[in-house]
């Protein structure tokens, strides 16, 4: 029952938990949204040079820690020894880059909660064994904190998430965008046959979500949808989740609407 909503309800997930009052991708950005009850948290995962799971979007350290650096090339020691609060309110100064397993032992707290991982390694030229070992690694994860009807994971890139659903036999929800050309290659498979949800990223209009729709395609919006006019355009278009930065405002909007129960 975890995914069933009503045709008026809209979700909201915490973009990288919730980054309006907290340092994005930290634990205490993370728990600042869960403990405000939004229906879903978004978190990025990518791999340390020393093969740890980490949570941060950008590729490299320099835009949200002290430091810099690309995380591939960082080993975690490294890694954790950054301030990720430096940029925010001097109350998060000393905020880790958090481990994706540090994430997974606070979803015990919350035990309704739903989960959407992007994973930030593509299986482009000379990464695939990376990417795909990072795959592996985050779903056994998932399996192991039970999180596996839970979740939804998430990649630009077709082939990754075309790995998954064949290595897993479509056992998990995967989240792709539209439109289809934000995949990348697909090696002439339609990637669109193997999504159970797609981020909408242009062309908003009720006929862009009622064709993904009669593919049975859950329809997504984003970030930009942050405000009452964006969050009219996407009740008229049909979106049925708002990934955004600010989900608490977002989510009190909708309700003003009655969008959000």
């Amino acid at each position: 029952m975890l995914w069933k909503q009503s045709e008026t309800n809209i979700w909201v997930a915490g973009h990288r938990g919730n980054p309006a009052e907290a340092p994005e991708n930290t634990m205490a950005s993370f728990r600042n949204a869960m403990e405000a009850g939004l229906d879903m948290i978004e978190l990025d995962i990518q791999m340390s040079g020393d093969g740890e799971l980490v949570i941060m979007h950008n590729l490299t350290v320099d835009q949200t820690t002290d430091g810099t650096g690309a995380i591939r090339e960082m080993t975690l020691k490294e890694i954790r020894s950054l301030d990720a609060g430096c940029r925010f309110h001097e109350e998060y100064r000393g905020e880790k880059v958090p481990l994706f397993e540090e994430f997974l032992e606070l979803t015990k707290e919350y035990p309704d909660m739903l989960y959407d991982f992007e994973l930030k390694e593509y299986p482009v030229a000379g990464n695939e064994r990376r990417a795909y070992e990072t795959a592996d690694r985050v779903t056994a994860l998932i399996e192991e904190y039970g999180l596996g009807d839970k979740c939804v994971l998430n990649a630009f890139s077709a082939m990754l998430l075309q790995y998954i659903h064949d290595k897993y036999d479509g056992r998990y929800r995967l989240h792709g965008y539209y439109p289809k050309s934000l995949l990348g290659e697909s090696q002439n498979r339609d990637p669109y046959n193997i999504l159970y949800c797609a981020c909408v990223c242009e062309d908003f209009t009720r006929e862009t979500f009622d064709r993904l729709k009669q593919r049975g395609i859950d329809t997504w919006a984003g970030t930009r949808f942050n405000n009452r006019e964006m969050l009219e355009l996407a009740r008229r278009c049909g979106a049925t989740l708002i990934t955004c930065d600010n989900p608490k405002e977002v989510r009190e909007t909708l309700r003003e609407m009655g969008l959000h129960t």
